[in-house]
């Protein structure tokens, strides 16, 4: 007689738990998650996945604004999700100190080095304050001004004209997801135009890295640390590709910083619109006490940060006091 394998029974026991739970609960879905032993909520957010911004909706508002969602056992899974003003401003503004990101985090976010998604306390305020001069700096407003309304007039509008007299089925998120990366490089870096918003559609070897660490990192989030940590030291599956993508970023970016560096030396200071990169060669470190030089590792962890960062359309994410957060909170 054939044995039946651990896996196989884990697997039909979550397939019961999961189409009893269809039926029992289906109807009070507007009102709680289920926490199940071992699935934990998980089974119930499938359930809503296909409406999962109006469940979101609907399950912050009848739990007043702010809910602890729990996901399976060890998996890492477990948010405290808040859209509440006064929870976000205590946490973000008048109490920000108390909310440090630790070790865990920078373990996840690790890609990002020691850019400003990953520092704290005094040396994220520092960096918070330095990017926010080179932010509002008129040369990089004139430079994010001409280069969207360039890339709407040459790109994205011609473009929906093709699709719209072809009658063609095209992937918005897709779309959005090349204008937010083609506008954000040529700020960030100043380089040219990458064009994967095109009528080609290319594949841009920056994009796919920037896309496969993303996903790691996601995956990093639902996956237990133990797993993930082994996976990333035998070098297979998700951490893989991220360290592929990583590779691929650094020589992406050495031949941006060795480039602008060459123009910069060119122009000899001409004042003239500014990308980010040229602004951050150009920072004083001492002046804004940053403890990191600008040296070529941080050039590109910044780079990678802002570029990651530009091209998210959803979540949607500011600068907050933590760093990159997104407008819904999850802790």
């Amino acid at each position: 007689m054939a044995s039946i394998s651990l896996t196989e029974v884990s697997i039909a026991l979550f397939c019961f738990i999961f189409l009893l739970h269809c039926l029992l609960f289906k109807k009070h879905h507007n009102r709680f998650l289920r926490n199940w032993p071992v699935l934990g909520m998980l089974p119930g957010l499938l359930v809503e996945l296909y409406r999962i911004y109006d469940f979101t909706v609907e399950l912050l508002e009848s739990t007043n604004l702010t809910f602890l969602f729990k996901g399976p056992w060890f998996s890492g899974m477990d948010m405290l999700v808040t859209v509440d003003p006064a929870n976000i401003h205590y946490m973000l503004s008048s109490n920000f100190n108390n909310y440090t990101k630790g070790t865990d985090f920078k373990q996840v976010f690790d890609a990002f080095g020691d850019s400003i998604l990953t520092t704290e306390s005094e040396a994220w305020k520092n960096l918070r304050k330095a990017s926010q001069v080179m932010i509002n700096h008129h040369g990089f407003q004139k430079l994010s001004v001409s280069t969207t309304l360039s890339k709407l007039k040459d790109g994205l509008v011609p473009l929906l004209d093709r699709f719209a007299e072809e009658g063609t089925t095209v992937d918005l998120q897709d779309v959005f997801g090349r204008f937010m990366f083609d506008t954000t490089l040529v700020t960030v870096t100043g380089c040219d135009d990458p064009r994967s918003l095109s009528f080609e559609m290319p594949e841009v070897e920056s994009a796919k890295a920037l896309h496969d660490i993303g996903e790691g990192i996601l995956y990093r989030h639902v996956k237990p640390r133990l797993l993930w940590k082994l996976q990333n030291w035998i070098g297979v599956g998700t951490e893989k590709k991220m360290i592929e993508a990583g590779a691929t970023f650094d020589r992406v970016c050495e031949r941006y910083i060795s480039a602008k560096r060459e123009e910069m030396a060119r122009s000899k200071g001409i004042d003239k619109s500014e990308d980010l990169l040229t602004s951050h060669l150009k920072l004083d470190a001492t002046k804004y006490k940053l403890s990191s030089c600008i040296d070529d590792k941080f050039l590109r962890d910044t780079i990678l940060t802002f570029i990651l960062a530009g091209r998210i359309p959803l979540p949607q994410f500011s600068l907050g006091s933590s760093g990159f957060c997104p407008k819904t909170l999850t802790c």
